[in-house]
């Protein structure tokens, strides 16, 4: 159900609403503060929030900003259902202006992590043990430099290690809910930026090597399902060519034909 702030598409309650994030377990999300998507784009916008490939989407217009509340609920009853568990923030970037911003705060942690070498920087408000053992941490974190595709991440579960550097994942414990400002400043030309996030990511899981990073020897290309197949190896070796590549097989000419 999308209905964020009431901008729709859908009609009926001002939320986000994505079912089954766990077993018998929703993800409403709802705005605590005026929301503005980009309206710019006839088909973005609005149009973009919901659950886009391996992430769920929330749509913003540059220069402005947004409280959310994330919400666990019990599918058949509604009401909230307190668990622990993790979101990952992702593609931490601006845009071409070096003083365009993209801010995520998020409060009520237990802890969060980051890359080593994290691009993000990092305002810790109430990041002290003892916020952090009572479920009310607060930190901030605000992109450092402007994205290109190479950013944009396909799967929680294949992170690039730049990819990482723009991520965040946080830690919940025995909580339903936690609390996001989303914002979005200092950006020359009217634009839409969407905000990506999932569950568990690569920053604390096993990295699966998938054939994505793999590059075939010459004469060789990806096959179809190559995002899909994972290596034998971390990371893909020359043992896994036959199961990420497929060789071209040259164009068979006639005797005496000519190649035009």
């Amino acid at each position: 159900h999308s209905n964020l702030g009431g901008a729709g598409p859908d009609g009926g309650p001002e939320e986000l609403t994505f079912t089954n994030v766990a077993e018998n377990i929703d993800l409403v999300i709802t705005a605590t503060s005026p929301y503005t998507p980009n309206m710019l784009n006839p088909t973005g916008g609005p149009l973009r929030n919901g659950a886009h490939q391996n992430f769920g989407v929330i749509n913003m217009a540059s220069g402005s900003s947004v409280n959310l509340d994330f919400t666990l609920t019990d599918s058949a009853t509604g009401e909230d259902s307190a668990d622990t568990f993790v979101v990952t923030f992702f593609d931490g970037d601006h845009g071409m202006a070096h003083e365009s911003r993209e801010g995520l705060t998020i409060s009520g942690m237990s802890n969060y992590i980051v890359d080593d070498d994290t691009e993000l920087e990092i305002t810790e408000t109430a990041t002290d043990d003892a916020s952090l053992a009572n479920g009310v941490g607060l930190a901030t974190f605000t992109s450092t430099l402007r994205g290109t595709k190479e950013d944009n991440p396909l799967s929680p579960m294949a992170l690039t290690g730049l990819q990482e550097k723009r991520s965040v994942e946080a830690y919940f414990e025995n909580k339903a809910s936690f609390s996001v400002t989303l914002t979005e400043s200092g950006y020359v030309n009217p634009q839409g930026r969407n905000i990506f996030f999932a569950g568990a990511s690569t920053l604390t899981c096993t990295k699966e090597a998938k054939c994505t990073s793999f590059e075939c020897p010459l004469g060789w290309k990806l096959k179809q399902d190559a995002e899909f197949t994972i290596c034998a190896s971390k990371p893909c070796t020359v043992a896994d060519t036959d199961a990420c590549c497929f060789e071209e097989v040259p164009a068979i000419v006639p005797p005496g034909a000519r190649r035009r």
